[in-house]
C-alpha cells in the first residue's frame, strides 16, 4: 500500500509539474497595449472611433517601440500624447508623439532622454494613457490606459493569526493565485507546513482581512497532503477577487473552523513564482521523497529590489543551504544567487536581492523563464527540492496588417495594427486588432503559415469584429478549436499571419505576420557590430518621392530595414519581401522633411548602412 501511494505521489506532482513546466516560450521583453475609445475620454465622448496602440519595452528597458492604428474619427489627427493619470482621470502630457503620425496611424521608437524610469515605472503601474485628439474634439477624441499585458497574481502567507478568532498555531502557509487576463481561470498553488493535522477542508471565503465571511469556492478536492493546486472558475466571484475581499482558510480537526488563513491581494508588482517538488531535480534524490515547497517572487518596478518568499514540508532534513541557478527546466546550471543562511528558518525561506546581486541579466534570465530555486538537505548535497520560476507577464506578439503581406499582394490603402499576448502555461491568446480604409468587412482568422506563404485557417475572429476593431480571448475552453501549447508553439515559430477578407478580396485585403518583435536600442556606434557583407542597391538617391533598396538573395528572409532621421529617431521600417528582394522605402507617405537620412539594414549577423538623402 505505502507503494501505491509513493507511486500514486509521484504522478500527481508529474502532472502538477507538467503544467507549469510548459512555459518554455518566454523571452525577456515587455508588452503593454492601450484599447482606444470615446468612452475612456473625462468627460467621454460619443463616438463610434476605435483605436489600438501596442508599446514594446526590450529586456535591458533603453527602448520603447510603438504602434497605433485609429478608425471611424471625426477627421484628422491633430495629435497624440502619452499622459499622465489612472483611468478615469485626466493628467498632464508626458510624452508627445504627433510627430510620428502619418494618416491614422504612427509607428516609432523612444529611447535616451524621451524614456525616463518615472515613465517605465508609471507604464508598469498602469498610469499613463494614450490620448488622441481631432479638431472637433480638441481635449480627446478616443483615449486607452496604457496597461501591461500580464495576468494578475497574488501571492499571500496564511498563519494562525489572521484566523478571527485568532488561532495559536506555529503551522504557516504559502499561496500563489494567479487571475487570467480573460478573468475565466483562476490558478493556485498552496503549501502548509506544521499542521496541527491532516487539512480537512479548503475554501475561498468573501470578506476583506480581519471579518469572517461565507464560502464561495470549496477548494477541497484539489488538497494533496500539504498541498492544494489547481484552477477554477471565479466568474461568481470575481468582483470580490479584484476588491481584495476573498481570502482562504485552511481546516483541521483540531481547528475545524481553520487553523490558518490568508488575505488575496492583488499588487503592484512584477510577479513570479515555482511550484517545487522533487521531480524537478535533475539527481535522484533519497530521503523522504515527498517533499514539496512553493516560492514567490515580487519585483519592484524600478527593478532594484527582488522579494523572495518559499515555504517547503516534508524534506528529509533541514535546510542546508538554498540558491538560485540558472538553468532550463530538466537541466542542471550553476548558482547565481546564493540564499544566505540567515534567510532560512527552519521550513521557511525569505529575503530580498538588491544591488549588483540583481544583475540586469539575473532579471532578464527570470523573465525568459532560465532560473530555479534549489533546496538542499544533507542527505541531498545536489538538491532536494526545486521550482522553475516563471513570470506572469504575458509573452507578446504583435503585427502590422497591409495588402503588402497578402500572397500573391493586394493593392490596397488598408493597414491595421495588432498584438497577441500568450499566458505562460500556454493556455490562452489574447487578440486585439484596429484597422482603418477597408473596403468592407466579411471574415478574419488566424493562418498557420511563415511569412510569403498562405495556409491554413487556424482559428476565425470575425464574429468579434465591429466598428474596425476585433478583440478577444482563445481559450483552452473554447468549443470548437481549443489553444493549446500546440497552437502556442506557431506563434513562437512566426507561423502564423492575421487575414482580413472583403468582398472586393475574399482571399485577403490585409494581412498581418505576427511575430515577436525585436524592439532592440539604436546602435550607437556602428563600427561595434559586425558590418554585412551582401550586395545591395539604393535607388533613385537623392528622391522626393519613393526609393527602391535591393537586397541580395542569401539576406532576405531574416533583415530589417530601417530608416532613421539624424537624430536617432525611426522615422520608417519595414522587411524583405521573400519573393523578391525588391523593398519600396515610401518617402512621401511618411511625410519626411528635405535632409539626410541612415537606412540601415539589420539581421542576426550584422548590419549595413547606406545614406538616403530627400529632396
Amino acid at each position: 500500500m505505502r507503494t501505491f501511494t509513493r507511486l500514486l505521489s509521484v504522478v500527481v506532482v508529474t502532472l502538477l509539474f507538467t503544467t507549469t513546466a510548459s512555459a518554455d516560450h518566454l523571452s525577456a521583453k515587455y508588452l503593454f497595449a492601450a484599447r482606444m475609445n470615446g468612452a475612456q475620454e473625462v468627460p467621454s465622448v460619443s463616438t463610434n472611433a476605435l483605436g489600438l496602440g501596442f508599446f514594446y519595452l526590450n529586456d535591458t528597458r533603453d527602448t520603447l517601440c510603438f504602434e497605433m492604428t485609429a478608425t471611424g474619427l471625426s477627421g484628422s489627427i491633430m495629435g497624440i500624447h502619452i499622459h499622465d493619470g489612472a483611468m478615469g482621470t485626466n493628467g498632464g502630457v508626458l510624452v508627445n508623439l504627433s510627430t510620428y503620425v502619418t494618416g491614422n496611424r504612427i509607428k516609432g521608437t523612444l529611447s535616451g532622454s524621451a524614456l525616463s524610469s518615472s515613465l517605465i515605472q508609471k507604464m508598469f503601474a498602469g498610469q499613463l494613457y494614450l490620448n488622441l485628439h481631432t479638431a472637433a474634439n480638441m481635449n480627446g477624441e478616443i483615449r486607452g490606459q496604457i496597461l501591461p499585458e500580464e495576468d494578475k497574481a497574488m501571492s499571500l502567507m496564511l498563519n494562525g493569526g489572521n484566523e478571527v478568532p485568532a488561532v495559536t498555531t506555529n503551522a504557516r502557509g504559502l499561496a500563489f493565485f494567479m487571475l487570467q487576463k480573460h478573468e475565466g481561470k483562476l490558478t493556485f498553488n498552496v503549501v502548509a507546513d506544521g499542521l496541527s493535522g491532516a487539512i480537512t477542508g479548503a475554501h475561498l471565503h468573501k470578506a476583506v482581512a480581519g471579518v469572517n465571511g461565507p464560502v464561495v469556492q470549496d477548494l477541497s478536492s484539489f488538497i494533496s497532503g500539504n498541498r492544494i493546486s489547481g484552477s477554477v472558475d471565479p466568474s461568481m466571484y470575481l468582483t470580490a477577487l479584484k476588491g481584495d475581499s476573498l481570502y482562504i482558510n485552511i481546516h483541521t480537526s483540531a481547528n475545524p473552523g481553520g487553523e490558518i488563513r490568508g488575505q488575496l491581494m492583488m499588487e503592484n508588482y512584477l510577479h513570479f513564482d515555482a511550484m517545487m517538488d522533487e521531480a524537478q531535480e535533475t539527481t535522484p534524490v533519497t530521503g523522504s521523497n515527498t517533499g514539496i515547497g512553493e516560492a514567490t517572487l515580487k519585483l519592484n518596478y524600478t527593478f532594484d529590489t527582488l522579494w523572495y518568499e518559499a515555504q517547503v514540508n516534508d524534506l528529509s532534513g533541514a535546510i542546508t543551504g538554498a540558491h538560485f541557478h540558472k538553468g532550463e527546466a530538466g537541466t542542471s546550471g550553476g548558482v547565481v544567487v546564493a540564499i544566505p543562511s540567515g534567510n532560512i528558518n527552519g521550513n521557511v525561506i525569505s529575503g530580498m536581492i538588491t544591488g549588483s546581486a540583481l544583475a540586469d541579466s539575473f532579471v532578464s534570465d527570470l523573465l525568459s523563464g532560465t532560473i530555479y530555486l534549489n533546496v538542499h538537505t544533507s542527505m541531498n548535497a545536489n538538491g532536494e527540492v526545486r521550482g522553475q520560476v516563471y513570470r506572469t507577464f504575458r509573452e507578446g506578439y504583435t503585427y502590422h496588417l497591409n495588402g503588402a503581406q497578402e500572397v500573391p499582394e493586394v493593392t490596397s490603402g488598408a493597414s491595421g495594427t495588432g498584438m497577441v499576448s500568450i499566458d505562460r502555461d500556454q493556455s490562452s491568446a489574447h487578440y486585439m486588432m484596429v484597422f482603418d480604409n477597408l473596403t468592407g468587412f466579411s471574415a478574419a482568422h488566424f493562418h498557420n503559415n511563415v511569412s510569403g506563404m498562405n495556409g491554413g485557417v487556424m482559428y476565425g475572429i470575425g464574429s468579434n469584429h465591429a466598428n474596425g476593431g476585433i478583440f478577444g480571448y482563445w481559450t483552452e475552453n473554447d468549443a470548437m478549436t481549443p489553444f493549446t501549447k500546440a497552437m502556442s508553439n506557431k506563434f513562437r515559430k512566426d507561423s502564423v499571419y492575421v487575414n482580413v477578407h472583403t468582398s472586393a478580396n475574399a482571399n485577403g485585403e490585409i494581412r498581418g505576420d505576427v511575430k515577436r518583435t525585436q524592439c532592440n536600442a539604436i546602435p550607437t556606434a556602428i563600427n561595434s557590430i559586425k558590418e554585412l557583407s551582401i550586395e545591395t542597391k539604393l535607388y533613385p538617391n537623392p528622391t522626393n518621392y519613393n526609393a527602391t533598396l535591393e537586397i541580395s538573395a542569401s539576406e532576405r528572409a531574416t533583415t530589417d530595414i530601417t530608416v532613421y532621421d539624424m537624430t536617432g529617431r525611426s522615422v520608417i521600417r519595414t522587411e524583405t519581401r521573400l519573393h523578391t528582394g525588391m523593398n519600396k522605402i515610401d518617402i512621401a507617405t511618411g511625410n519626411l522633411t528635405p535632409g539626410l537620412y541612415t537606412v540601415q539594414i539589420r539581421n542576426t549577423n550584422g548590419q549595413k548602412t547606406l545614406k538616403l538623402t530627400k529632396q
